[in-house]
C-alpha cells in the first residue's frame, strides 16, 4: 500500500488489529490518526464493511478517493470490495479490471477467484486460488476442494459430535449445504448478510414452532461450501471451521443471540 511512502506506525498498528478482527480498537486508532491522510480513510472503510456498515464505508472511501486520487489503486480495491459486499459483483469486476495483475499479484487473484465462486464457476475460482498460492505460499495455503460427498461426511461427523439434547433438536432441521449463498436465500442485500458468510439459520427459534402451530417458513440450517474452504488452511481446519459454523448456527435455532451462542460453549 503506497509502498513510495513511510508507512506510519499507527497504519501498521490498525491493520494488525484488523488482522485481530479487534474492529473497535482499529477505529480508535484510527479516529486519532491524521484526518488528511488517505490511509486513514481506506482502512476505517475497511472496518466498517466488516462490521456491516456499508454506508459508513461508503462514506470513509469517498474522503479517501478525494485524498488519493480516483485511479489510486489502493481506492479502486477497496471500492471492489465495497462493492462485493454490496452483492454488486458487476461494480467490483469492473473496479478490480482497473488493477494492474503484476503490482497486485496474489491479493487480485483472491478478488477475482471469489467473484467466480459467486457466478458458479467454481474451476476458474479454484484454478485463481491455485495461482495465489503459488505466487505468494507464505499467506495462501493450497486451495482446498471437497467432493459433495467428502463435505456431507464432515458435516455428519460434526453432527455426531454433539451432545445428545443437541443431536435432538438437529434431528427436527434439515441442514442444506450449497456451494455458495445466493441473495435470494438470504434475502440480501436488505438483510444485511454478506456474500462471503459460512452459514445461516433461516427460521423463528424452533421454540416458536412449538407454541406457534403453523408457521409458513420452515427452518433451515445453511452451509456454504465454498466459502468453508476458502478459508481452511488445510483439510483439518476446514473440519474444525464447519463444525464451529453448524455449532453456531445450531445457536441460533436454539433462539440465542450472538452472545448466547459463545456461552454455549459449542465452538
Amino acid at each position: 500500500m503506497h509502498d513510495d511512502e513511510e508507512v506510519p506506525e499507527w497504519v501498521d498498528r490498525a491493520n494488525d488489529l484488523l488482522d485481530e478482527g479487534q474492529w473497535e480498537q482499529a477505529l480508535l486508532v484510527l479516529d486519532a490518526a491524521p484526518a488528511d491522510h488517505g490511509l486513514r480513510w481506506l482502512l476505517s472503510s475497511a472496518v466498517w464493511i466488516e462490521v456491516d456498515r456499508l454506508d459508513r464505508a461508503d462514506e470513509d472511501l469517498a474522503k479517501a478517493q478525494h485524498l488519493l486520487g480516483d485511479g489510486d489503486p489502493d481506492v479502486l480495491r477497496a471500492r471492489g470490495r465495497l462493492e462485493i459486499a454490496r452483492w454488486n459483483f458487476d461494480g467490483a469486476r469492473a473496479a478490480f479490471a482497473l488493477l494492474d495483475p503484476r503490482e497486485w499479484g496474489a491479493q487480485l487473484l483472491l478478488d477475482r477467484s471469489f467473484l467466480a465462486d459467486a457466478e458458479g464457476d467454481h474451476d476458474r475460482a479454484h484454478d485463481l486460488l491455485t495461482e495465489a498460492h503459488a505466487l505468494d505460499p507464505e499467506h495462501n495455503p493450497p486451495p482446498i476442494r471437497l467432493s459433495s460427498e467428502d463435505f456431507e461426511a464432515i458435516v455428519s461427523e460434526a453432527v455426531s459430535e454433539l451432545p445428545d439434547e443437541f443431536v435432538r433438536v438437529v434431528e427436527r432441521i434439515p441442514i442444506v449445504i450449497d456451494p455458495m449463498p445466493t441473495a435470494a436465500v438470504l434475502d440480501a442485500p436488505r438483510s444485511g448478510h454478506p456474500p462471503d458468510v459460512l452459514g445461516l439459520y433461516i427460521g423463528p427459534p424452533l421454540s416458536e414452532y412449538d407454541t406457534e402451530p403453523g408457521l409458513e417458513q420452515p427452518p433451515a440450517i445453511f452451509l456454504f461450501q465454498r466459502n468453508l474452504e476458502r478459508i481452511g488452511e488445510d483439510v483439518e481446519h476446514l473440519r474444525e471451521e464447519i463444525r464451529v459454523t453448524l455449532y453456531h448456527e445450531l445457536g441460533h435455532a436454539l433462539g440465542f443471540d450472538e452472545d448466547g451462542v459463545d456461552d454455549l460453549g459449542l465452538a
